[in-house]
């Protein structure tokens, strides 16, 4: 029981990017393979699953999203006054990051590239939640990458 409560954090990490990978893999193998008939223009999904997929999703960008901005801040903090333009490496920032917070990193990314090419070769013939889902993708790698290259700037 004592091993249990040690990786409690652990388990609650993986049954959460499990019910992500499972949820959204689930709408990529009905959005993927449905062959659109002429009557609709899109895959019926129940609300259940679109709520789920919604709120997985939204979840998760959000935390990695605060992670990210967390540690980046920790890491100013730590090397300097913390004013905005204490320089400070990117690898100072993944080094602080938990192994959680990578996998989660690492899962969000990886379903959410599919899920843009699927939108992209699917287009019309895709859901709104596939298009939802892909353009928050696009948001939070534009955030990313600004981190990235503000990152390189302040080391250099």
């Amino acid at each position: 029981m004592d091993a249990l409560r040690r990786q409690l954090f652990n388990i609650i990490a993986f049954v959460f990017l499990g019910l992500f990978v499972a949820v959204w893999g689930s709408v990529l193998l009905r959005v993927g393979f449905w062959v659109p008939d002429g009557r609709t223009a899109a895959p019926a999904l129940n609300g259940a699953l679109v709520t789920a997929a919604g709120v997985l999703t939204t979840s998760l960008s959000s935390l990695t999203a605060s992670a990210l901005g967390f540690t980046i801040a920790e890491v100013r903090h730590a090397e300097g006054s913390g004013r905005t333009e204490t320089p400070f490496s990117p690898g100072d920032v993944t080094a602080r990051l938990s192994g959680r917070i990578v996998a989660a990193i690492v899962v969000y990314m990886a379903v959410g590239l599919l899920v843009l090419l699927l939108w992209l070769a699917k287009g019309t013939a895709s859901t709104d939640l596939i298009g939802a889902f892909a353009l928050s993708l696009l948001g939070w790698l534009i955030g990313a990458a600004g981190v990235v290259f503000q990152t390189e700037k302040a080391a250099s």
